[in-house]
């Protein structure tokens, strides 16, 4: 075996470099279970900041969103409201309903995971933080609305 066999190349290692890396960002700083008891209290505080009712505000698609889905998207932000009730997300506005289980996990700070789950039982992730404005910034992980959304607290 050749001395270059038994080493990744350099692209190789920076792939793998790269693959951790995005790994240990989309897992948060930790999961609860790890980091003990303290881990509920800074769920039981994320989900007190984060119950009652937003509007959304901005959406920024990682990629550009065909025409039919963009104007939908417009017509939003003028009307979806969406709450958090500590078990479930509901988001409405004309035309619109959706009624979703949810949970927070991977609290750290200002920041966390939330994971909600469809009908079916299929989870979708986000990575979440309250901004220093007060707003809440999602990091939406699945298609087609993979993405930044800002959402502000309603009045």
């Amino acid at each position: 075996m050749s001395p270059s066999a038994s080493r990744p190349s350099p692209s190789s290692r920076s792939l793998l470099v790269c693959t951790a890396l995005l790994a240990a960002l989309a897992a948060g700083c930790g999961s609860s279970a790890a980091r003990g008891p303290e881990a509920g209290a800074e769920v039981a505080s994320i989900d007190a900041r984060l119950r009652g009712s937003f509007r959304l505000v901005r959406f920024e698609p990682e990629v550009p969103l065909e025409p039919m889905l963009a104007s939908m998207l417009e017509f939003q932000y003028a009307h979806l409201v969406v709450r958090f009730d500590g078990k479930r997300i509901l988001a409405d506005s004309p035309g619109l309903h959706v009624d979703r289980a949810y949970e927070i996990r991977d609290p750290a700070w200002d920041r966390f995971k939330l994971v909600s789950y469809d009908e079916a039982g299929v989870a979708y992730e986000a990575l979440c933080e309250f901004s220093d404005q007060g707003e809440l910034v999602v990091h939406a992980q699945t298609p087609p609305w993979k993405g930044v959304a800002t959402l502000r607290r309603a009045q």
